[in-house]
């Protein structure tokens, strides 16, 4: 009896000890589930974020390089597209619309005219004699972030882009009238030294800015780069266009004007330096 009795205690203490086993190796997952969850959830560390931004930024400047290849450096950029697509200073698609439109809505008006402020401060930074142009050949303010009329620049700039995407829905022939009337308004800046290619420089500034936004994927980034690349340079060679008319007028205004030989000869001369940057640039 008192062996029974014994060995019926020995078997309830062993599955006891099974049973706290048990519920112990239980509770061990459950704490390694818990530490795979938050481990997931972790914020970056710094230098992980740096090295995410990095890499995004990478990425962003090789497809603007990408970009800048395939069309010469903004120069000569027609005929790229694939069919369907749209072309280089040709007609844009729906697809190229909806596209810029989206990224528009979403990653430039949010900041308003923060994107065109970058914009020009890359132009000037990569062109010093356009700081001297917008200035008229006047005093230039040292800390160009706070220059009154160049932020009044970049809300008018902003102010073009989006009558151009909303009101006129990107329709090639109203927004080439546009263009081009503003190609003409620059043309009067050309006695300050404003030429053509400064609107490459222009373009390419705008298309590196692109480059380095915030994207789902690669292959979205592609895609915006290429519908605003194919917007720019639309709005770059009607600009041109309304440049060289209103060149050929003042040349004519000159020379109906009563200048003297001398007079004529130096604007003639400088006439006919712009004419050649136009000829440059297709």
């Amino acid at each position: 009896m008192g062996n029974a009795c014994l060995s019926q205690s020995l078997c309830s203490k062993q599955q006891l000890l099974l049973t706290n086993k048990l519920e112990m190796a239980k509770t061990m997952d459950e704490l390694q589930m818990r530490t795979v969850k938050v481990n997931t959830l972790m914020t970056p560390t710094k230098e992980q974020q740096q090295k995410q931004s990095e890499q995004k930024h990478q990425k962003g400047g090789e497809a603007a390089e990408n970009w800048a290849k395939q069309n010469d450096g903004g120069q000569n950029a027609k005929g790229n597209a694939k069919d369907g697509e749209g072309t280089i200073g040709g007609e844009l698609s729906m697809r190229d619309k909806e596209i810029i439109a989206r990224c528009w809505r979403k990653r430039i008006a949010t900041d308003r005219c923060d994107f065109f402020h970058k914009t020009m401060l890359r132009c000037i930074e990569a062109s010093p004699k356009l700081n001297e142009i917008i200035a008229c050949g006047r005093y230039c303010y040292r800390d160009l972030t706070k220059w009154p009329k160049l932020n009044r620049i970049c809300q008018a700039q902003f102010k073009f882009y989006e009558r151009l995407i909303y009101e006129l829905n990107m329709d090639e022939r109203r927004m080439g009238d546009q263009c081009t009337r503003l190609g003409k308004t620059h043309a009067e800046y050309a006695q300050f030294g404003l030429k053509p290619h400064f609107l490459d420089i222009y373009q390419q500034s705008l298309i590196a800015l692109i480059s380095k936004m915030e994207f789902a994927d690669d292959n979205e980034r592609e895609e915006t780069i290429n519908a605003f690349g194919r917007l720019i340079r639309f709005i770059v060679e009607a600009m041109i266009e309304g440049y060289g008319q209103r060149v050929a007028e003042l040349r004519t205004e000159r020379r109906g004007s009563g200048e003297t030989t001398e007079e004529k000869g130096k604007s003639d001369d400088e006439l006919k330096s712009d004419r050649n940057e136009l000829q440059n640039i297709p």
